[in-house]
């Protein structure tokens, strides 16, 4: 919904401003009053086509967006006449001049539009393709790095209590401990085995 009012606002602005503030020069009693229909019949009609040709060009057909002019008229009716015959006809022209300058619009510039919005799907299509293509590169890396390190885990000698560790596992000098352990037993006379001979 207010995605619609900023698509709508712009326009809204200017057709209730043509709707509601050009038809005060024409009152009775202004000097300007024998022209009046020049305000209903060209200046209120063109101001209807018109933006909603331009309307369209930008956004496409919507006919919700034709009931815009109508409904600015409405107001109009207030000081111009109110429910007579003349502006309910007018009220319809109005909706009318909305619809035909719709498919004024979209068959100006609908080709060009369409064309614009089919390459910004095509580029939005690209993106999400390589984002797609990335997120999946980064899965892959991942499952890859989780059975590396599970790999390594499994046969690294820290993590695996199992594994019967063979000689050259560990940092301990076994030939340095028999040396001291056979000059001891040397130097020691009770184990001096010479004694005995």
């Amino acid at each position: 919904m207010n995605g619609l009012v900023k698509k709508y606002l712009p326009y809204a602005i200017v057709i209730f401003a043509v709707f509601i503030l050009v038809p005060l020069l024409f009152l009775p009693g202004t000097p300007m009053e024998k022209f009046s229909p020049v305000a209903f019949y060209f200046i209120l009609l063109t101001t209807a086509v018109v933006t909603s040709a331009v309307y369209c060009a930008k956004h496409g057909i919507d006919f919700l967006f034709t009931l815009m002019a109508p409904i600015a008229f409405l107001f109009t009716m207030i000081y111009s006449g109110g429910f007579r015959p003349t502006n309910l006809i007018l009220l319809f022209v109005y909706l009318v001049a909305g619809v035909f300058g719709q498919f004024l619009g979209d068959l100006a510039f609908g080709d060009e539009r369409r064309r614009k919005e089919k390459q910004e799907k095509a580029e939005q299509e690209k993106l999400m393709l390589r984002a797609k293509r990335r997120d999946e590169r980064v899965r892959q890396r991942m499952e890859r790095e989780a059975r590396d390190y599970s790999a390594a885990e499994r046969y690294d000698v820290d993590y695996d209590e199992d594994r019967t560790p063979s000689p050259g596992d560990d940092d301990f000098d076994y030939d340095k401990y028999m040396a001291d352990i056979d000059r001891m037993l040397e130097e020691d006379p009770r184990y001096n085995l010479s004694n005995y001979d």
